[in-house]
């Protein structure tokens, strides 16, 4: 095996790579590429990257099918996850074993698939990976588009797809050199006494990614209107919303419960409100305004 490793770190949670099979290295992506760090420290997950054998243990039961490209599967304690594509035809392109308390993996790559450019982590990998280690009591990843104003706080912009998030992170680009750590996911934890947003590989359309973070001041629920104003809302209707954009392991009940509560206490420590909002700078005036 290489000594060699590749360590990302996505909202301080580090994801250390090694090769046992060097022929299977390749470049990270350019926007993965932001979140690679130099660590000699331990890492929160080591895995491990193989050559997958001619045949494989059937998996056990399973937990998730995401209707073609990822299924989740019990592994004896443990998890497995098989990715798929039309590429590979019935047999996963690369299969992912993790233990029971994802600290360590190992990702099998079929070699008559993988190409120079598809990297053991590449999507949808690396989002499974952050949402189970997010599920095990480190935080929540949102819909959402998050913007550090010029105080240095996170502004959060949450909705479904097609709510608004990539055109509220071209407001606001439009207006001056503001920081985007993401127009698409963002994740949000408590740190050090304070909630704070990172950004993540996980772009949108504008493809804008970060890998900073900054302390959160406010959580924007987004919906266009005919005019531009926050809403307050009830915690209740607050927590429920934010929800619905979030990404846990839906079929582990230990992670829902945790998302449940982390979104909680999120409503009670911060301004959580509705932006019914025009995609024009009122957005920006309307947000510094309510500061």
């Amino acid at each position: 095996m290489s000594s060699a490793s590749e360590v990302l770190c996505i909202a301080g949670i580090s994801i250390r790579i090694r090769y046992a099979d060097e022929s299977l290295r390749c470049p990270l992506s350019e926007t993965a590429s932001r979140f690679a760090i130099t660590s000699s420290a331990d890492a929160d997950v080591t895995v491990t990257i193989d050559a997958m054998p001619d045949a494989l243990p059937p998996p056990g039961r399973l937990l998730f099918d995401s209707g073609g490209v990822w299924r989740a599967f019990e592994d004896g304690g443990g998890l497995r996850i098989d990715c798929s594509s039309d590429l590979g035809g019935d047999v996963p392109y690369k299969v992912a074993f993790f233990d029971r308390d994802l600290r360590e993996g190992r990702i099998l790559m079929r070699r008559d698939v993988v190409t120079d450019e598809m990297h053991a982590l590449d999507y949808p990998l690396d989002e499974v990976m952050v949402a189970h280690l997010l599920g095990r009591g480190r935080g929540v990843e949102l819909h959402g588009c998050g913007i550090i104003d010029r105080d240095g706080r996170g502004q959060l912009f949450v909705g479904q797809s097609g709510a608004g998030k990539t055109t509220t992170a071209q407001v606001w680009l439009s207006e001056g050199d503001y920081e985007i750590v993401s127009d698409d996911r963002v994740i949000v934890r408590f740190v050090d006494g304070e909630w704070r947003m990172f950004g993540t590989p996980w772009h949108g359309e504008a493809k804008l990614s970060s890998p900073v973070s900054a302390p959160l001041g406010a959580i924007h629920l987004l919906v266009q209107a005919s005019r531009t104003e926050l809403v307050s809302l009830p915690p209740a209707q607050a927590a429920a919303t934010l929800f619905g954009c979030t990404f846990p392991p839906f079929y582990d009940a230990g992670a829902v419960a945790f998302t449940l509560e982390c979104l909680d206490r999120i409503v009670r420590d911060l301004p959580v409100r509705a932006l019914r909002f025009l995609p024009d700078r009122s957005v920006i005036d309307c947000i510094r305004s309510a500061a």
